[in-house]
C-alpha cells in the first residue's frame, strides 16, 4: 500500500496488535500492524523501545513487521537479513548532507496552515521540508531533527505568535456600528469603551445621566462620542470654585446686549452639554440648572427659553456629590435636589481603551505589552493595600510616551505612578514588580 505521512503513536494495543497514531493534519485513528507501511511500523517500534541492531530504514519490511510481532508477544525475532552493501557510487554531484537542512528549507513555498494552531503551524511546515528534500535523504531522519529544532524554540515561538497577535490586535482597525430607533446606522472609528452602549441606551431615552469615576476613566470621551453615535450637537464646560452663574445663563452688557453660552445654546437648540468635574464646581451656582434640567423653560438674562426636546445634559465628577475624599480633596458636595436630576452609573477603568492609548503612541509592542502588565500590577496593589494613590490609564499613556523616547522604565514609573510617593508607598505599589 502506499506509505503515508509518518505519524505519531499514542499508544499500543499489545493484545490486538494494533497502535493508536495522531497524523499532522490532527486526525487520530486505529491501525492494525499487517495494515501498517515501514515508516509506520518502524514509528511503533520506536515508541515500543524495540532494538533493531543497525538502521531500521535499511531492513526489510518483513523483518521488521516480524520484530514488531516479536516485540508483542508473538513469534521469535528472526535474524536479520544482511544489510545491503551499496554499489560503488557513480560520479556525480552529491546530495547535501544531513547538516544542511537549513539550506533546504530556503525553498519552501509559503502554504496556509491547515488550522490556526501552534500544533497546525508547525505540522504545516515539518510537511513542507519533507516535500522539498532531495532524494537520498533519510525522511525520518529529517522528521525527527525538525521536530528537535521546534522543540527547543518552542517558547520563542509562542512568545513571538503572541506578541505577533498583540500588535495586530492593536492595530487593526475597529468600527463600531450604532443603530438608531429610526433605522439610521452611524459608524464610529475607533475602540469604545465598555460602557458606552449602556450610556447611549440611557441618553437615547433623553435621560440626564451623572457619570462617575476616577481620574483619566474616559468619562469625558464616552459623552462626546455618545453626542456623534446620536447625530447631536455637543458642548462641553468643566467646573471648578471661580464658576458662575453667568457661565451657564450668560450675562446683558452695560449697553444690554445679552452674551450668551454654550449652555444656552444647546438648551434652546438641542444636543448634548457635558458638565465636566461637577463636583468641583460651587455648590450655589448649581441650583440654578434644576430648573433646567427638570422643567420645559427657563429663565435667561434676556427672557424665558423653552427647552428643545433634543437637550440632554451629562454631568461627570470623581465623586457622587458628598464631598471631598481622601483623593479628591477638593469636590464639594452637591445639593440633593440637583443630584435627583439625574441617572447615575459607575465608570470603570476599560482595559481594552487603556491598551488603545498606549499603542496609540508608537511604542515598540514588547516594551508596550510589559509597561501595561507594570501599570495594572501597581494598580492591583494600590488596590490591595488601599492606598489613596491614583494609577489611571494616563499613567499608561504617559508612561508609554517616556519609553518611546528613551527613559527606563524605573524613570517612566517614577514620573507617572509613583509621582514622589512615600517610602512607604512606593515599596507597596512596587510589590511584585519587575522592573
Amino acid at each position: 500500500m502506499p506509505a503515508r505521512p509518518a505519524p505519531t503513536v499514542l499508544s499500543v494495543d499489545r493484545t490486538n496488535k494494533t497502535a493508536m497514531v495522531k497524523y499532522p493534519s490532527g486526525a487520530e485513528i486505529s491501525i492494525h500492524i499487517k495494515n501498517m507501511d515501514k515508516n509506520q511500523l518502524i514509528k511503533v517500534g520506536t515508541f515500543m523501545k524495540v532494538t533493531w541492531g543497525g538502521t531500521p530504514m535499511h531492513f526489510s519490511l518483513d523483518y521488521i513487521k516480524a520484530k514488531i510481532e516479536s516485540a508483542l508477544g508473538g513469534s521469535p525475532t528472526p535474524t536479520p537479513a544482511p544489510q545491503p552493501q551499496p554499489e560503488a557510487p557513480k560520479p556525480q554531484p552529491q546530495p547535501a548532507p544531513i547538516s544542511t537542512v537549513p539550506t533546504v528549507a530556503t525553498s519552501i513555498k509559503a502554504t496556509a496552515p491547515s488550522g490556526s494552531s501552534l500544533d497546525a503551524v508547525i505540522a504545516t511546515m515539518v510537511q513542507n521540508l519533507l516535500a522539498t528534500m532531495p532524494l537520498g535523504i533519510d525522511a525520518d531522519a529529517v522528521t525527527e531533527i525538525a521536530e528537535t529544532v521546534m522543540t527547543q524554540n518552542l517558547d520563542s515561538v509562542k512568545s513571538d505568535l503572541a506578541n505577533l497577535s498583540e500588535a495586530v490586535r492593536l492595530v487593526r482597525p475597529v468600527v463600531t456600528e450604532i443603530h438608531l430607533p429610526h433605522g439610521e446606522v452611524r459608524k464610529l472609528q475607533g475602540v469604545q469603551h465598555a460602557q458606552f452602549p449602556s450610556v447611549l441606551k440611557i441618553l437615547q431615552k433623553k435621560r440626564n445621566i451623572f457619570m462617575v469615576g476616577s481620574a483619566g476613566t474616559g468619562k469625558t470621551t464616552i459623552a462626546e462620542k455618545a453626542s456623534q453615535a446620536l447625530g447631536l450637537d455637543f458642548s462641553a464646560q468643566s467646573f471648578n470654585s471661580q464658576s458662575s452663574k453667568s457661565d451657564l445663563v450668560g450675562f446683558k452688557t452695560a449697553n444690554g446686549v445679552y452674551i450668551g453660552t454654550e449652555f444656552r445654546e444647546r438648551f434652546q437648540n438641542g444636543g448634548i452639554f457635558l458638565m465636566d468635574e461637577i463636583d468641583n464646581a460651587n455648590p450655589n451656582i448649581l441650583g440654578t440648572l434644576n430648573a433646567a434640567l427638570a422643567n420645559g423653560f427657563m429663565a435667561f438674562p434676556d427672557g424665558m427659553v423653552k427647552r428643545h426636546e433634543e437637550f440632554i445634559a451629562i454631568a461627570a465628577g470623581n465623586t457622587y456629590g458628598n464631598g471631598a475624599t481622601a483623593q479628591y480633596v477638593g469636590r464639594n458636595p452637591i445639593d440633593g435636589a440637583t443630584k435627583d436630576r439625574f441617572v447615575f452609573m459607575d465608570i470603570l477603568i476599560d482595559e481594552n481603551i487603556e491598551d488603545a492609548m498606549v499603542a496609540s503612541t508608537g511604542l515598540d509592542v514588547r516594551k508596550a505589552t510589559k509597561w501595561t502588565m507594570i501599570v495594572r500590577q501597581c494598580r492591583k496593589n494600590v488596590a490591595d493595600f488601599g492606598l489613596q494613590v491614583i494609577v489611571s490609564p494616563r499613567a499608561s499613556e504617559n508612561g508609554a510616551h517616556l519609553l518611546d523616547a528613551g527613559f527606563t522604565f524605573r524613570e517612566a514609573i517614577d514620573m507617572t505612578v509613583l509621582k514622589g510617593a512615600k517610602p512607604e508607598q512606593a515599596e507597596k505599589i512596587l510589590t511584585g514588580v519587575a522592573l
